[in-house]
């Protein structure tokens, strides 16, 4: 089911319902100037939201009325708001005016606008008073990681009738309407297909997957590396590994979703592992589990016991005791051989 995030049907917008919509706009966006020009007496205007993996995919609808919002250089100075939105228009046109440029997109087309710089976004209603379009809100670092100077891709109209474009609209959309069909990994991983496509569209290089999926698998991996070297450390968090790994730590948790990982979670399993590995070596049988504990970690031996039973079904002690009688079978069934 969406999430509705405004909705008014009615004659023409008091200032107390402005208001609202303007609040909606900041809340759900970035702090903007929002006006509604009725075109005709009733009206109708309605944002939803469903989600693709992390990203939001909102539905913008408005009938008898266009819209116009408006950030300043002054509100860009005072919000830290840090997205992009991709516009794709279903039902009449969208006008994103930004950096000196300005775009038209109507249906078969989409365009970029950043929250980095002032804007001017007009939505039209079609010949029927209807405007119906989405928006994919993108956070900087995705771009970032993906284009070089994001901001010079936006304002500028491409074509989703062919090609890659069109797999990102079409995938874009489906994310939308199937967003309650779709498990949340499944979901993740379409919503990266259709940035793929998106990005090999806007750049027109045919080897930008390939590329963008290498750069993010390296520093994935980077990450990872990082993290079996240090799972030992008890003060180890998401801030010192991204600090470590030269990423912000909303990169870091991007990373590890694109895995259907999360950071404490993948922690966690390399300290128990860590511990299992310690608890079956008979070189270190004569280190207390207490020991083996603080070795991996773990700052308190009781937290250690409670998670390493929900992991392995077994209490740390009876690890070891299996163990050490397989260990003592093996030598017994190996001197029986020799004495042979």
């Amino acid at each position: 089911m969406s999430q509705i995030l405004y909705e008014y049907s009615g004659p023409m917008l008091d200032s107390t319902q402005s208001e609202k919509f303007m609040a909606a706009v900041g809340r759900d966006y970035y702090a903007a100037d929002c006006k509604v020009r009725p075109q005709q007496e009733d009206l109708y205007l309605c944002n939803t939201r469903n989600w693709a993996g992390e990203l939001p995919i909102s539905e913008h609808r408005c009938i008898g009325a266009r819209t116009v919002v408006k950030r300043s250089s002054q509100q860009v100075q005072n919000s830290a708001e840090d997205i992009f939105l991709l516009w794709i228009p279903v039902r009449g046109s969208v006008t994103i005016t930004q950096s000196g440029r300005s775009a038209m997109v109507a249906r078969g087309n989409l365009a970029l606008s950043s929250s980095l710089e002032p804007l001017c976004i007009e939505t039209m209603p079609d010949d029927g008073s209807e405007h119906l379009s989405y928006q994919i809100s993108l956070p900087v670092h995705i771009l970032a990681d993906a284009l070089s100077e994001p901001r010079r891709y936006c304002a500028i109209g491409y074509s989703s009738n062919a090609g890659a474009a069109r797999i990102a609209r079409e995938l874009f959309l489906s994310l939308y309407e199937e967003s309650g069909n779709t498990d949340r990994a499944s979901s993740m991983i379409l919503a990266q297909s259709a940035l793929n496509a998106l990005f090999c569209a806007v750049t027109e290089d045919k080897d930008a997957p390939v590329r963008l999926a290498g750069a993010r698998e390296l520093k994935l991996q980077r990450l990872l590396d990082y993290i079996a070297l240090h799972h030992s450390d008890p003060e180890l968090t998401t801030e010192k590994a991204a600090a470590a790994c030269e990423i912000s730590t909303r990169y870091l948790h991007y990373l590890l979703q694109g895995r259907g990982m999360k950071f404490h979670d993948h922690l966690w399993e390399a300290r128990l592992d860590s511990a299992f590995r310690q608890l079956t070596d008979p070189a270190l049988d004569r280190r207390t589990i207490a020991e083996i504990a603080y070795s991996a970690g773990f700052k308190s031996s009781a937290h250690f016991s409670r998670a390493f039973r929900r992991r392995f079904s077994q209490s740390p002690r009876e690890v070891r005791e299996r163990c050490a009688l397989e260990n003592e079978s093996f030598i017994n069934s190996g001197s029986g051989l020799r004495r042979h």
